[in-house]
């Protein structure tokens, strides 16, 4: 749904191409995305700040017409004051819509961003950053760099304001009006000195956060292994003390807002006293009218905005910087590899130059490896996810075409296939090509038992995140399922009935067969009950093809591969 903003709609079609040559240039494009809801609240921060620091000027002619006695001129300044403070009443809200505005459209940006910085990467998002620095940048840092925004209307008409407060102080009484408008900059200059030891302790701050995060993740997800091997408890201890220390930092980076909180609170209030005394002086000398002193005294106390607002805005600012970069470094990241532009039509033949292993169209072809990671590599090859120059589609290197039409061609489910969270059916609300039912694919995964399992709600059933309330064999079966629904014309699976009994594993096999006939398939495996299915074996050893045949031929024929398939039996 989208989001109505003041202009324009939420979220954007498209966030645009960030420039990520630096921080600087990077928050630069970031504020000209928005540059007229900057401008407009500039615009109204000027106009609305200026109003409030008039006021006092108003009050104080005022007070000098009580003090004249002289009630037309009372009444004057009553009127403009009443209508000055509706100005800055109407600016002040026209001023926060637009900041708000600001942090709105500068959050969503920077998430659709992040977002579509995740869909690019895919699979080599994790090899790079770990889920807790995503979730955390995608939230917290986020959240800061907005809130930077934010604050930009208000701090310019802070600034503008300011100047023409000391300008007027300076014209009404010299001495007075140099005393604070040198005093306020020396103020800010000294409470300046704070931001980058705050600055420092926040960046450890986010890092330890981050860390504890992953901890966290890490330990929620292996919970039942960790249970298994009675490991939880250290594992818990270790995120206490990660806790702990981000306790320790967020303390420390408290104490140092602490201190610049309670400057700005306590220097304007010795600018106040200096100002009262001095100018309670003049006007007992009569070198100053009580008016004067008023509107004097009013421009002091009006002062700690503009201070205020600086402070704040260093302090935002900083943290905003920190958080900054931390998006700049993820949105950086480039993806392992590099894509051509052409599109693959059709899959005749997949090759894998490094071991060897090719597989034409509509074979049903088994890999057997002496090592998982072997295998993983291989697969992950002849999917098109990593070192993709090693492998060929029809003769050409696979980084000549398009990813998007490689993914479209080629399913590759990995060993441990993700379990989202949901329920059953939307685990199948995936671009399919329309061939296999939903309960075809059940039914060949042999995963109807799962449906049974789960309140007998069949697909309308809730599967909480990671799967973790089903067993490793239901959720093995249902992303098999679901791979099989998809129907791609190529399909790789990396061992997908590791998890489950010999008879379920057998029947598995045969309608994996069934389902996929005439279709390309690629299972890597070692059991006798998936090989005895294939059209063709490949037994890889050291990382190169070393035999090819069926099954049956390769147990009577080789002796490492009936070693590493028969297991001794």
């Amino acid at each position: 749904m989208k989001i109505p903003a003041l202009f324009g709609h939420l979220p954007l079609e498209q966030p645009g191409e960030p420039n990520l040559k630096s921080f600087p240039a990077f928050m630069w494009w970031l504020a000209l995305g928005m540059k007229r809801l900057l401008a407009t609240g500039i615009f109204f921060g000027i106009t609305g700040l200026g109003s409030m620091a008039a006021m006092p000027g108003f009050l104080g002619a005022g007070v000098q017409a009580v003090a004249d006695q002289d009630q037309s001129r009372v009444n004057f300044w009553a009127v403009m004051i009443l209508l000055l403070g509706a100005v800055t009443a109407w600016t002040t809200i026209m001023r926060h819509r637009r900041a708000l505005a600001c942090f709105i459209t500068s959050a969503s940006r920077l998430q659709q961003l992040i977002a579509k910085q995740a869909k690019d990467l895919g699979a080599d998002l994790p090899k790079y950053v770990s889920t807790g620095e995503v979730v955390s940048v995608n939230s917290n840092d986020v959240e800061r760099v907005s809130r930077g925004f934010d604050l930009v209307p208000r701090f310019v008409g802070a600034v503008v304001s300011f100047f023409i407060v000391s300008g007027i102080l300076i014209s009404g009484a010299s001495t007075l009006g140099l005393l604070v408008v040198i005093s306020v900059p020396l103020l800010v200059i000294g409470v300046a000195f704070l931001i980058k030891p705050l600055e420092k302790r926040e960046s450890v701050q986010r890092a330890k956060l981050s860390r504890a995060t992953d901890l966290a993740s890490d330990t929620v997800a292996g919970l039942r292994v960790l249970r298994g091997i009675g490991g939880e408890d250290v594992f818990v201890q270790r995120f206490k003390d990660a806790s702990q220390e981000v306790r320790q930092a967020a303390v420390r980076t408290a104490r140092v807002r602490a201190v610049l909180n309670g400057l700005e609170v306590f220097l304007p209030g010795l600018l106040l006293i200096g100002v009262v005394w001095l100018g309670g002086n003049m006007v007992a000398n009569q070198e100053m009218q009580i008016g004067q002193l008023v509107a004097f005294a009013g421009y002091s106390i009006w002062m700690v905005l503009p201070i205020q607002t600086m402070v704040e805005f260093a302090q935002r600012w900083a943290s905003a910087a920190v958080s900054g970069r931390r998006v700049l470094k993820l949105l950086q990241v480039k993806p392992a590899n590099e894509w051509g532009t052409n599109n693959l039509e059709s899959v005749a033949q997949i090759t894998d130059k490094e071991s060897g292993v090719s597989v034409k169209a509509g074979e049903y072809l088994a890999v057997v490896c002496e090592s998982s990671t072997t295998a993983d590599e291989i697969s992950e090859r002849l999917g098109g996810y990593q070192q993709i120059t090693k492998t060929e589609i029809n003769g050409a290197p696979v980084a000549s075409f398009s990813r998007n039409s490689v993914r479209t061609k080629i399913l590759a489910q990995e060993k441990e296939p993700t379990i989202l969270s949901g329920t059953v059916a939307t685990h199948f609300e995936v671009p399919a090509s329309g061939r296999i039912t939903i309960q075809q694919a059940i039914a060949a995964a042999s995963a109807d038992d799962i449906l049974d399992s789960l309140d007998g709600k069949g697909l309308t059933a809730e599967i909480i995140e990671r799967g973790r309330t089903l067993s490793g064999g239901q959720r093995q079966r249902l992303a098999l399922a679901r791979s099989l629904f998809v129907d791609p014309e190529v399909l790789i699976l990396d061992e997908p009935t590791s998890a489950v009994d010999a008879h379920s594993e057998a029947r598995i096999a045969t309608r994996i067969r069934e389902i996929r006939q005439n279709q390309t398939t690629v299972i890597f495996a070692t059991s006798p009950l998936v090989l005895d299915t294939a059209t063709r074996v490949s037994l890889v050893i050291n990382g190169t093809q070393v035999a090819t045949g069926t099954h049956q031929e390769l147990l009577r024929s080789n002796d490492d591969y009936r070693a590493m398939v028969v297991r001794g039996e």
